[in-house]
């Protein structure tokens, strides 16, 4: 029974990380977005229930910028390290790709978060727990359309 709990988390976090990546211009099939937890499951899932996280590895070109990349890694450690860190800097050496999210299923270690930091001139680097990404609060009705401003919108707004 664990690991159909385990498969229904993982479904809704494939979700939101799915949303998040679109909401920021990336291209993502809605196939993706709306698939339903059976079908998850028979895509992801072993025959004993339990998701293979590196199966929910993807990345993806921006909408507007094919040469922009973005490149998704679920961590399969519960704490994430420099080791796992390590890892995925070197996917995306290997891949070319400068921008990169991390999903964990537990926690970060302070070291590992000293990477994205050192790593920021060359990497932008996210990370987000899973926990964090059961719901898409920015789809919630009471959660307004967050847009980025132009220079303008931005001076604008400072000044008052």
């Amino acid at each position: 029974m664990a690991d159909q709990d385990e498969s229904a988390k993982l479904w809704k976090v494939n979700r939101t990380i799915h949303e998040l990546v679109k909401d920021r211009g990336f291209q993502v099939s809605d196939d993706e977005i709306h698939m339903d937890l059976a079908t998850f499951r028979s895509h992801y899932a072993n025959n004993a229930g339990s998701v293979d996280r590196g199966q929910l590895n993807f990345f993806t070109n921006h909408q507007n910028n094919p040469e922009e990349q973005i490149f998704i890694f679920f961590s399969d450690e519960r704490s994430v390290g420099v080791k796992t860190m390590r890892k995925l800097l070197g996917i995306l050496e290997e891949k070319s790709i400068q921008r990169g999210i991390i999903v964990f299923p537990g926690n970060m270690t302070p070291s590992a978060r000293k990477v994205i930091v050192a790593m920021a001139s060359q990497y932008k680097l996210e990370e987000f727990s899973e926990s964090d990404l059961l719901v898409n609060i920015t789809h919630h009705t009471l959660v307004p359309k967050h847009e980025l401003l132009t220079p303008e919108q931005k001076k604008t707004l400072l000044e008052k």
